[in-house]
């Protein structure tokens, strides 16, 4: 005879995982705004750069995807910070954690000098990327704009992931508010020329970011020196020595973490390179399909954070019931939220391009695209959030590789076979980004559910 789920046994595996729901979201909540926030302030650009013509929203797309994967890497590179700082705090070790601060600092620092340096390299070779000469003519000065931008965010999320492994996870989210404050202000000064300034156009909203960057980790650094919370840190930083084997552990794990996001990143940003050799109307509504797309996935991005702050305290604490419990209502919780935004992607498809650019042409191939999206968001999400809670158990190795496979053996022949192989062009590329997502949400979810059975506590 064939069982069903009865109403007690769905009352009591909502019961198990209640508790974690809202804990989550609870922390997710800060962390979304934040990212949202950051994405609000690159999406500004673009709708004030697509504002002045179809050439320059294509200039700082190409720009800003040459840049992002340089970036990103030094973001994923500081997210070794929470793991290690969350398992402190579920011990109850305040002198552990302030110690993974000194030293995930002069790791970060470390990282973000160097990468800025290779960028710079990077930027040398803008005109052999095959984009049109008047793109790249408008893309470069922003690009190197963006470059010089990479050691303030390094500092700010030093302190930023530091916050999150203690549970923390509010100061960045009102930070972010002066972030976007400030870039709006200065876009509408800078790109267009108010107030007796210049109009600088793309290279305007360059310059707005880099000083809204700047003004986080000055923000960021008076709270840590004056506020009462970070008290108790302070005091055990003054204590705090150097430590070489916690520098070394640090770049072991940032570095795999680093290199998963950029694995993804370099998936996502090849296809837009790729696009633009179908040329600025395809360039233009692969921005803004992925900039909608990009926008919501910071959600998820916060539902990874919080999963990564709740699974490496319960695992610092030994507690592996509630470890595992905490991960897989994350997953829960994200495929909630994705689905929701895919529907919002379904039925409002048309309008969403029209906030960028009123060229008709532009926002029927955008239209297209935000359906895929809507599919590949339950992938995206899932993903992210499996990532988030197998970097809570400093498990790094395996899921790079796994990234690997997914976004380079994957994504990127797809992406390329559908478009110009298959002929389906854009369609085509946003295709390989399905099939890669699909591949690496699954591998990563099946990698946590048996980690997290298996893995010795320290």
């Amino acid at each position: 005879m064939s069982q069903t789920t009865s109403p007690s046994s769905l009352s009591a595996h909502f019961a198990r995982y209640a508790s974690h729901y809202s804990a989550t979201i609870t922390l997710a909540v800060p962390v979304m705004f934040t990212q949202i926030g950051h994405m609000i302030v690159q999406i500004t650009d673009n709708i004030m750069v697509g504002r002045i013509g179809t050439v320059p929203l294509a200039a700082s797309s190409f720009g800003h995807n040459v840049f992002i994967a340089g970036l990103l890497f030094c973001i994923g590179f500081s997210a070794a910070m929470t793991p290690f700082v969350g398992a402190a705090k579920g011990k109850g070790d305040i002198q552990e954690a302030t110690s993974w601060l000194k030293n995930g600092f002069i790791a970060n620092l470390l990282i973000g000098t160097a990468v800025t340096l290779l960028m710079a390299i990077v930027g040398l070779f803008l005109d052999n990327m095959g984009q049109k000469p008047d793109v790249v003519r408008l893309a470069r000065p922003f690009y190197f704009l963006m470059i010089i931008s990479i050691p303030p965010v390094v500092l700010f999320q030093t302190l930023k992931q530091f916050s999150e492994g203690i549970g923390n996870t509010r100061v960045a989210a009102i930070i972010t508010i002066q972030e976007i404050i400030i870039n709006v202000g200065l876009n509408y000064i800078l790109i267009n020329g108010k107030f007796g300034f210049p109009a600088l156009g793309v290279t305007g909203s360059g310059v707005a970011t880099f000083i809204a960057r700047c003004s986080m980790i000055l923000t960021f650094g008076s709270i840590f020196r004056w506020s009462d919370f970070y008290a108790p840190y302070r005091a055990a930083l003054r204590e705090t020595q150097f430590s070489k084997e916690q520098v070394l552990r640090y770049i072991r794990l940032g570095i795999p973490l680093g290199g998963q996001t950029i694995l993804e990143v370099a998936a996502f940003a090849l296809g837009a390179i790729m696009m633009g050799w179908l040329g600025a109307t395809e360039l233009a509504a692969h921005q803004i399909a992925m900039g909608a797309a990009a926008l919501t996935f910071m959600g998820a991005t916060g539902i990874s954070a919080a999963a990564t702050i709740r699974v490496s305290q319960f695992y610092g604490a030994k507690d592996r019931v509630n470890m595992r419990s905490a991960g897989f209502a994350a997953s829960h919780v994200v495929l909630a939220y994705m689905s929701l935004t895919a529907l919002g992607f379904i039925l409002f498809r048309f309008w969403i391009p029209t906030i960028y650019v009123q060229d008709p042409a532009v926002i029927a191939m955008a239209a297209g695209l935000l359906m895929i999206a809507a599919l590949f968001q339950l992938f995206d999400g899932l993903q992210t959030v499996m990532l988030g809670t197998l970097r809570a158990l400093a498990d790094a190795k395996t899921p790079t590789i796994i990234a690997f496979v997914a976004y380079i053996l994957v994504s990127l022949p797809m992406s390329y076979g559908a478009a110009f192989l298959l002929g389906w062009r854009e369609t085509g590329i946003w295709t390989g980004y399905l099939a890669g997502l699909s591949v690496a949400s699954t591998l990563f979810y099946v990698r946590f559910y048996r980690r997290s059975r298996t893995i010795p506590f320290a």
